[in-house]
């Protein structure tokens, strides 16, 4: 049995990890899941350890995912380009980066955008500037649009976020703006997608945009995962547009991973319901695109 290391700062099972075991569990693929709690400045030791010969590979979970990709030589494609790993394979004599991430934000934009595909916007506005934001960003580039503003609490974030995309960008208008009301009304006059990757709105009653700030008919992406709808969903669509949660995207993101580890596709239907129930959520009304 291969070990599957979990490498994160949370001591509380993530909603990734409890979505893993219960799909290895329906498989029955005997891998051995542990949950390894490492500080920013373990981060190089632990990968060291993943190199060993009873170790498959590991889960790489925020704060690490960026770190990662800068501290292991051979990465796909989407890792590279969106310079964050989440999924990591040893095949004896390396370790080999993957970002899981980009395949569900890819999936996510697409089943959100593929009903309007007469006016498929080429502008979107982004919030955030970890992880999430870069595989936002990553998929933006190859999806073709023109016109992408990044928005972070901390400038300077967003800043590297365009800054680590500045050559596979050359043909658009990338950048980074500070967040201030007026900058973010000024963008959404703009840009008809939003995909709010910033983690604003895990409570309830927050939102990352005022709702007086917002425009009719937008088309959102909200990553936000415990939630069905968040207040931002629930502005915008009453303001006649398109919008989606964050759970498609991370169910598909996961199934990639899982059958990067295993080798076979995974359970759909034990993934719903593996999350459903670390969200306390009926299975019935995850990953859907309504509007």
């Amino acid at each position: 049995m291969q070990r599957l290391p979990i490498i994160g700062l949370s001591p509380v099972p993530s909603a990734a990890e409890h979505v893993l075991r219960a799909a290895l569990e329906a498989t029955a693929v005997e891998i051995s899941v542990e949950h390894w709690e490492r500080k920013a400045h373990q981060l190089s030791a632990a990968l060291g350890d993943v190199a060993a010969p009873d170790v498959l590979g590991a889960m790489v979970e925020a704060p690490h995912k960026e770190r990662a990709a800068t501290l292991i030589g051979s990465l796909s494609d989407d890792a590279r380009t969106s310079g964050a790993v989440n999924a990591i394979l040893y095949d004896g004599v390396r370790l080999n980066g993957y970002n899981s991430d980009v395949d569900g934000v890819r999936a996510g934009l697409t089943a959100i955008l593929d009903p309007v595909p007469d006016r498929r916007p080429r502008q979107a506005l982004v919030l955030g500037a970890g992880g999430g934001a870069r595989a936002v960003v990553s998929v933006l580039i190859q999806m073709g649009f023109l016109r992408v503003a990044v928005f972070n609490r901390h400038l300077h974030k967003a800043e590297a976020v365009v800054a680590h995309f500045a050559k596979t960008a050359k043909h658009m208008d990338l950048r980074a703006l500070p967040w201030h009301d007026t900058i973010l009304e000024a963008e959404l006059s703009k840009a008809r997608l939003v995909v709010n990757a910033s983690g604003i709105g895990v409570e309830a009653h927050e939102s990352p945009i005022a709702e007086a700030l917002l425009p009719d008919g937008l088309i959102l992406l909200d990553l936000v995962l415990n939630h069905a709808s968040t207040p931002l969903m629930d502005a915008v669509r009453s303001r006649g547009g398109t919008v989606a949660n964050g759970q498609f995207a991370f169910l598909t993101g996961q199934a990639v991973a899982f059958q990067a580890w295993s080798g076979i596709q995974a359970p759909a239907d034990v993934l719903r319901s593996a999350l459903a129930a670390h969200l306390g959520q009926p299975e019935e009304g995850l990953a859907v695109v309504g509007d």
